[in-house]
């Protein structure tokens, strides 16, 4: 009986378990078909998006392309715009150069400097690069700074600034004042410690134009307040009679003789200004022993040349000046120094006594002298002779007229003597070998 009850549950239980097994392949079979329903619906609805997605793609795409297409539409907008800005400056262009050539439209031509476009080119005064540059006009001093304009023929340019005007030069100062293109230099004795040794004589050259105005000087016959001037020294071993002239020079000078060095200058011993009615200077001093400075100067700083000629010369003897053109004079050969020796009495060594006086430009000095009213007859030579030369002009010893003609005769005298230019002349009373004696010398220089 039991097994019977055992039997019948496994029939039973069979018969259940193939029922559950049909039920739950039906079962599988219906999720399968509900998994696929539903992999269809997300299928479906990712297409959807998908439709979606592409449809907005779609939709930005257009608004991208709409947006492109409106600022191409704006990019064209303004183009036409700048076209037209172009077209229209370009049409105010033509008309400010028609206006301007006054013509209704340009006529090509030769471009010319003056401000309008001749070559219609669009261009005005394109041919001159320089204009409105700067540009310096005048040398020197005179030197000034403008810009370039058109030339009055329009051909060129010129600079519209006018140069200053010259000045008197300064020497050696680095400016050139009187604009000629360079600074001159300076004579080298244009100051006291540069003053040219003139102990030997001769004739001195030099331009003062551009000269220092070292020294103002005034007084009688020294000039006005005195201008540029140049400095001379020399040095005297015994007392003489020292000349000097500046004839030849170009302007008016006046001439100023100190003891001393011309760097620590003495005494003054004289001016001169204005001698043989010129405006050069001439002059004779007996000066003692000793060293002397010569200042050669313009009469005035009015002055504006200054080429100079200067002439120096020692006698190399004292003497004395004659005071006028004719008269007498009286003197003694005793205890005097045997200076020079005539050239008609080469055997002389008697002591001698000289009268000078001077000659002016141009002037040939004609000369008579004598011994003859002499109250004592003693054996005297007479001549005549310019200082620097060591030549006798005239010699006579024991001469006739107008000493007449008694034996013997001891006196001398000379007529119609001739001297030669200007200068510094020697009415001398000489002895024949040693004789010496007291005389009247009558003279006259014509």
């Amino acid at each position: 009986m039991v097994r019977f009850v055992v039997a019948m549950c496994a029939i039973a239980s069979a018969v259940t378990l193939g029922a559950c097994a049909n039920s739950e392949v039906a079962r599988s079979d219906a999720s399968a078909a509900i998994d696929a329903a539903e992999l269809d619906a997300h299928i479906d609805a990712a297409e959807l998006d998908a439709h979606i997605d592409a449809a907005e793609l779609d939709a930005h795409i257009d608004a991208a392309e709409l947006d492109a297409h409106i600022d191409a539409a704006e990019l064209d907008a303004h183009i036409d715009a700048a076209e037209l800005d172009a077209h229209v400056d370009a049409a105010e262009l033509d008309a400010h150069i028609d206006a301007s050539t006054g013509h209704d439209a340009c006529v090509p031509g030769l471009e010319l400097c003056n401000g309008v476009d001749d070559n219609c080119n669009v261009m005005i005064d394109e041919a001159f690069p320089t204009l409105g540059q700067i540009c310096t006009v005048g040398m020197g001093a005179c030197a000034r700074t403008g810009a370039n304009v058109c030339n009055g023929d329009g051909d060129g340019v010129t600079c519209d600034a006018s140069p200053d005007s010259p000045t008197a030069e300064v020497c050696g100062d680095g400016i050139d004042q009187d604009c000629d293109g360079a600074d001159v230099a300076c004579p080298i004795n244009d100051g006291p410690d540069g003053a040219v040794a003139i102990t030997g004589g001769g004739t001195f050259a030099v331009d003062l134009s551009a000269a220092h105005n070292d020294q103002d000087f005034t007084g009688p016959s020294c000039g006005s307040t005195g201008g540029r001037d140049v400095f001379y020294t020399f040095t005297l071993p015994v007392a003489e009679v020292v000349y000097f002239d500046t004839f030849g020079s170009n302007f008016d000078t006046s001439v100023r003789v100190f003891a001393g060095s011309c760097t620590a200058l003495g005494a003054l011993q004289r001016c001169f200004d204005d001698q043989c009615n010129m405006q050069q200077s001439q002059g004779a001093l007996s000066l003692a022993a000793g060293t002397y400075c010569m200042v050669v100067d313009q009469y005035s700083s009015a002055q504006t040349s200054g080429a100079l000629t200067f002439t120096f010369t020692r006698s190399g003897r004292t003497g004395a000046a004659l005071a006028s053109t004719s008269g007498s004079v009286t003197g003694t050969t005793v205890g005097a120094t045997n200076v020079w020796t005539p050239s008609c009495s080469s055997g002389s060594t008697a002591g001698d006594q000289g009268h000078y006086f001077l000659a002016c430009p141009g002037q040939v000095p004609t000369v008579t002298a004598s011994t003859c009213a002499t109250p004592t007859s003693w054996d005297s030579v007479l001549y005549l002779r310019k200082s620097g030369s060591d030549a006798d002009l005239v010699c006579n010893d024991d001469g006739g007229s107008p000493c007449g003609t008694a034996s013997p005769i001891r006196l001398s005298a000379f007529a119609g003597a001739t001297g030669s230019g200007a200068g510094l002349y020697w009415i001398v009373v000489d002895g024949f070998l040693s004789t010496t004696g007291a005389y009247t010398l009558s003279y006259t220089v014509n």
